[in-house]
């Protein structure tokens, strides 16, 4: 077991590695002043949207001078590039030490723009090329530029996916379902409550990636939120990882009275004659209780995930792509317990020593990340 721990930790540490150095290594920030009053930065605007779904290595921040926190760091950089008399005037636009004022249509200035891209771009790309391949042994050379953000989710999804509050409710649910000895029922009732705790948990870290989305165009507070997050995660996970070791695995967590009282009412519905609707409205409602009150229980790792897609500034079909990667590693462990139980009508139960040490790993590749967010700021 403990051979496999160390193996495991050694790939996820790869993996932030990977994570760490794509985003390291290939981003191009881009700083974009603008009036909400002025139509040439309207124009810009709608450029920038076409720039971001084209180079996803670009970060366009958008600061509206009408705000004093972005007219102190205009004033900043007109300063470090000498430009002073620029002052107030926009559409203003800085790539790495380049800067566009105005904007005309996307043939002419936006040709410009597209073209200092295009070229720091290539100056990135030239002295890493040889270190985004790396060979590993047996599988050989890999390339690891495009694998940042998907290699995280999956990372994330399935340590988070170890949940033993998660893990309790579902196996509570099955226990029940499991006394009627039915396939179908098990189905039913088991599926549904997977389903319906899938969507609630995604929905979560949707809200916390749009909260997060509002610190978008503050870089520096979006990485210190993150940091503190994950470090602050890293410590909770860390003095669960000793408790358990003492106790072995328990979710102490809030609302266990209500839990308890949902799931007394479901056995009532399952052993009495109520109708299947009944049933199943009582499941539903029990998933989403469950998945809302034991959030705190594992919160750094999916929150810290929403802050880091957030400030990736991403399109919504790609962070909702990526959402969508941690859920269903999250739920790979409680969809294989229920396709045991389905099938064999017993439950299979995690290693409570298991359990414990992935409770350490995530505070190892927390404690990684917001370190990694801290030297970066």
């Amino acid at each position: 077991m403990m051979k496999r721990i160390l193996f495991l930790t050694i790939l996820i540490f790869l993996g932030v590695f990977f994570f760490s150095y794509r985003v390291s290594a290939q981003e191009i920030e881009i700083n974009f002043f603008y009036s909400k009053v002025c139509p040439h930065c309207a124009t810009e605007q709608k450029f920038l949207d076409t720039i971001e779904q084209k180079y996803p290595q670009v970060t366009i921040n958008r600061h509206s001078i009408s705000l004093a926190q972005c007219r102190g760091e205009l004033i900043d950089l007109c300063k470090k590039h000498d430009i002073e008399q620029y002052i107030g005037l926009v559409p203003l636009t800085f790539i790495g030490e380049e800067f566009f004022l105005g904007f005309d249509n996307p043939e002419d200035m936006g040709q410009k723009i597209e073209t200092s891209i295009q070229n720091q771009l290539k100056g990135l790309e030239k002295p890493s090329q040889n270190q985004e391949k790396i060979n590993l042994p047996i599988i050989g050379e890999i390339d690891i530029s495009k694998y940042s953000l998907p290699v995280l989710a999956v990372i994330l999804g399935t340590l988070d996916g170890f949940n033993i509050c998660s893990l309790g409710a579902l196996i509570l649910i099955l226990g029940l379902v499991l006394a009627l000895k039915s396939r179908k029922k098990i189905l039913v009732f088991g599926g549904i409550f997977i389903l319906t705790t899938a969507v609630v948990y995604g929905a979560l870290i949707f809200l916390w990636h749009q909260l997060f989305s509002l610190f978008a165009p503050y870089q520096k507070i979006m990485t210190i939120l993150i940091a503190v997050i994950s470090i602050g995660g890293g410590i909770y996970f860390l003095k669960e990882f000793i408790k358990f070791k003492k106790q072995g695995p328990a979710c102490d967590i809030a609302g266990s009275n209500i839990i308890s009282k949902l799931s007394s009412k479901i056995q009532k519905k399952l052993t009495g004659t109520g109708g299947i609707l009944g049933i199943i409205i009582s499941i539903l409602m029990f998933a989403v209780v469950i998945t809302i009150v034991e959030f705190p229980c594992s919160a750094a790792v999916p929150v810290v995930f929403a802050g880091v897609l957030a400030k990736a500034q991403l399109p919504t079909t790609l962070y909702l792509f990526y959402i969508t990667i941690f859920i269903l590693l999250y739920m790979f462990d409680e969809i294989l317990i229920f396709l045991i139980a389905l099938f064999t009508l017993k439950l299979w139960l995690a290693s409570p020593k298991f359990v414990t040490w992935i409770t350490l790993v995530e505070a190892i590749v927390l404690f990684a990340l917001g370190f990694y967010y801290l030297i970066g700021f």
